[in-house]
């Protein structure tokens, strides 16, 4: 069942690999990629970057993050690009080599907005942002500022967020975002984060970003279950997959937007909700003979 999954996975991070060759003929760059740095949520990190939560996620956990058995996008991606595993941040020793081979700021449930919330202690993206810039700091305090400026621009840095953003819209609403927003608006606000996010990777000398867009959320199974009286198409809640396409369409936008605007920017808005759609429509296709959305595949997506 791993393999069926596995294979399916390897749709997009080809899908991400063909997007960056031809970024990069484009720009007519023959730098190798000379590391993988990761920002996100559990799409990046199967919780070895919260504290304990590896002691129990490595016994329960449908991702194995150990390196030789792993099932996230970004492990396949590193593998495909012949760059070094990324190690979780929080167990980097702080060594020159280790900051070389790239890191894993991702945390399970991280949100593109900063949420206050007394039950909600992991890490948002402005947080890792915040520990990739002292990263730099690092690199250039160990390198010269020219070695550590060009080492940055010929790494890949992958931002995949904004899922649990829309979980807590949808079903926790612990930070009170749908009393303050509608889903308009609330796309407004997480793509304008985003940019400026990127913005501020390709000030810190970042020139190949790839942004995930959000899986349809309202095909995970934790949805149906907590919204089974709401109408659902094909095993979908179609409201809330329409809300996370309205994100996706202005995401991939603006990033039209600053690759036209960032001089020598390889920007890359990777659509994992039209792959995973046309999965679910043509399962036997990737390999998938159960035609029941929750009882498969999703699940190897959906862990939240």
């Amino acid at each position: 069942m791993k393999m069926k999954a596995a294979i399916a996975v390897l749709v997009f991070t080809l899908k991400v690999l063909m997007m960056l060759t031809m970024s990069s003929s484009i720009s007519g760059s023959n730098v190798p990629i000379a590391a993988l740095y990761l920002l996100g949520d559990s799409s990046v990190d199967c919780g070895d970057n919260t504290l304990f939560y590896p002691i129990f996620h490595n016994n329960l956990s449908l991702h194995p993050c150990n390196g030789s058995d792993s099932s996230l996008i970004p492990h396949f991606l590193a593998k495909k690009m012949g760059v070094p595993y990324t190690p979780p941040f929080l167990i980097q020793n702080g060594t020159l080599q280790g900051l070389l081979n790239g890191l894993n700021f991702g945390s399970a449930q991280a949100t593109i907005m900063n949420i206050a919330a007394s039950n909600h202690p992991l890490q948002s993206l402005n947080q890792q942002l915040r520990q990739l810039f002292e990263t730099f700091q690092l690199l250039e305090l160990q390198l010269s500022p020219e070695t550590a400026h060009d080492f940055i621009r010929s790494s890949v840095f992958y931002l995949s967020f904004g899922k649990d953003d829309y979980i807590n819209l949808f079903l926790r609403n612990s930070s009170g975002v749908r009393l303050k927003y509608d889903g308009q608006a609330f796309a407004h606000v997480l793509v304008d984060q985003m940019a400026r996010v990127v913005r501020n990777l390709y000030a810190a000398n970042a020139r190949k970003i790839v942004c995930m867009g959000i899986l349809p959320l309202g095909c995970a199974p934790r949805i149906l279950w907590e919204r089974d009286n709401a109408t659902a198409v094909g095993d979908c809640v179609e409201e809330i997959n329409l809300q996370v396409l309205e994100y996706n369409t202005m995401l991939e936008e603006r990033i039209v937007e600053l690759n036209s605007e960032l001089f020598e920017a390889q920007i890359i808005f990777c659509d994992v909700y039209q792959g995973i759609m046309q999965i679910i429509d043509e399962p036997t296709s990737y390999g998938i003979k159960s035609s029941t959305t929750p009882d498969l595949f999703l699940r190897f997506f959906f862990f939240f």
